[in-house]
């Protein structure tokens, strides 16, 4: 496959994960109301879950005869991308843990939730400074 044809697949995959998510967020406001990020806890969960199957998978010489690279990045880098980045973070924190590199998965867990908390934070400061 071509590298063109590949962002197509991860484009088209993003573009279906994103409205996923979306619907996921809409429904689990209705369902369980909006007292908890619900829809959010939904897509990171069920995407970690999907990536580290997936992850298993593709490690499987059986699996990859019958599916191509191109459906792998449009469901792992576009779909899964798209619905939650949340499972990225995670097959990337187990494979530190799986190469023993226990150090590097608490450095991720730690630098992701603490600068991510951090980033949220300062982009709201400069929001402020911006609207007055």
């Amino acid at each position: 496959m071509t590298n063109l044809h590949n962002i197509a697949a991860i484009a088209v995959g993003g573009g279906i994960g994103a409205l996923c998510r979306h619907g996921v967020n809409v429904a689990c406001r209705q369902w369980l109301g909006e007292a908890f990020a619900y829809g959010t806890l939904t897509v990171n969960v069920l995407g970690c879950f999907a990536m580290g199957l997936l992850a298993t998978l593709a490690a499987s010489p059986h699996w990859a005869e019958r599916a191509p690279w191109i459906a792998h990045s449009a469901v792992t880098v576009g779909f899964l991308g798209a619905l939650t980045t949340f499972s990225t973070f995670g097959i990337e924190t187990v494979r530190f843990s799986q190469a023993s590199q226990h150090h590097l998965a608490v450095a991720n867990v730690a630098a992701n939730l603490l600068l991510g908390v951090l980033a949220v934070l300062g982009g709201m400061w400069l929001g402020r400074q911006i609207v007055g």
